[in-house]
């Protein structure tokens, strides 16, 4: 069933599942197979399908508190992890290069922070790669001065 409200047109459906009714607008539903279930059915079936969905998503979301968020800046050395993932993703020279995170560093903020820790890391101090041609790794990395960096190119 249709409804028209303003410029818009929404269907009338039902969940598959519980049998909630909601109205979907028209560019939004899926009319190939015309079946929507509402978000609490849809994860209960997406766990069912993938049992081990849920146990991936708990360690996926697994939090150190150190993130940034709504109530709390985040620790800086959390920010410096996630810049040095984005540049090996996104920097053309890094792309070029094939500059890579590696595996220990990659999904493991904890494993950064603490070999930052032993390493001298400091907020006003920058990470570094020695060989400029080689991947982020503890055998490659250092924090240096911004003068240091700069001399490093």
């Amino acid at each position: 069933m249709f409804i028209r409200k303003g410029s818009w047109r929404y269907v009338l459906t039902a969940c598959l599942d519980c049998k909630k009714e909601k109205e979907i607008r028209i560019d939004a539903w899926n009319k190939t197979n015309q079946q929507w279930r509402c978000l609490s059915c849809a994860k209960k079936k997406n766990f069912k399908d993938n049992p081990n969905l849920s146990k991936e998503i708990g360690i996926r979301c697994q939090t150190h508190g150190e993130s940034r968020n709504k109530n709390k800046r985040g620790h800086w050395l959390y920010g410096r992890w996630q810049k040095m993932k984005a540049r090996c993703k996104r920097w053309p020279t890094y792309l070029e290069k094939n500059i890579t995170v590696c595996d220990e560093w990659i999904n493991n903020y904890a494993a950064f922070k603490n070999w930052s820790e032993i390493n001298g890391a400091d907020p006003a101090l920058e990470l570094d790669r020695i060989d400029n041609h080689g991947n982020y790794e503890p055998t490659n990395c250092r924090w240096i001065t911004h003068q240091q960096n700069c001399a490093n190119r």
